[in-house]
């Protein structure tokens, strides 16, 4: 594996996500781990609900300061990216322009008609993305075998 996406947005489930893959660069020698957070905004919106003044650099946004912190403490590089669009289709043209290996991202585990009525960005990803697709739910802890 070369390239790692792992979509970070203010729920837990994103961190659970942000643990498993930064587990997998420590195991494996990920090359090149993105932490990637999409902002959905509508026409005309110039800004969000999070974050009405966007700080310059990606690394500043305070989605990133805690999956940031835990790379840095397993001593794992780590780049932060924020995009705007639609949450999956942003992120499926993003792993397909960077080449990504896979996209990790976590799941609330919505099933049945909510999932169909809303739709899922994991559900999305693992139909439509360029690469493979790890989804993460609540609990999951990788074990390294390679180690």
């Amino acid at each position: 594996m070369r390239k790692v996406i792992v979509a970070i947005d203010e729920s837990g489930y994103s961190m659970t996500a942000a643990h498993a893959a930064i587990e997998l660069a420590r195991c494996y020698a990920v090359e090149e781990l993105s932490f990637v957070h999409v902002v959905s905004l509508k026409p005309g919106q110039l800004g969000t609900a999070e974050y009405p003044e966007r700080p310059d650099l990606a690394e500043e946004w305070p989605v990133f300061q805690e999956p940031l912190a835990i790379a840095r403490e397993a001593g794992i590089p780590v780049h932060c990216e924020v995009l705007h669009g639609n949450v999956a289709e942003t992120l499926i043209h993003h792993a397909r322009q960077k080449e990504a290996d896979l996209i990790v991202v976590g799941n609330l585990g919505e099933s049945g008609v909510k999932e169909f009525l809303l739709g899922s960005v994991a559900s999305r990803l693992t139909a439509h993305a360029p690469c493979s697709v790890l989804v993460v739910r609540p609990g999951f802890r990788l074990a390294c075998l390679s180690c």
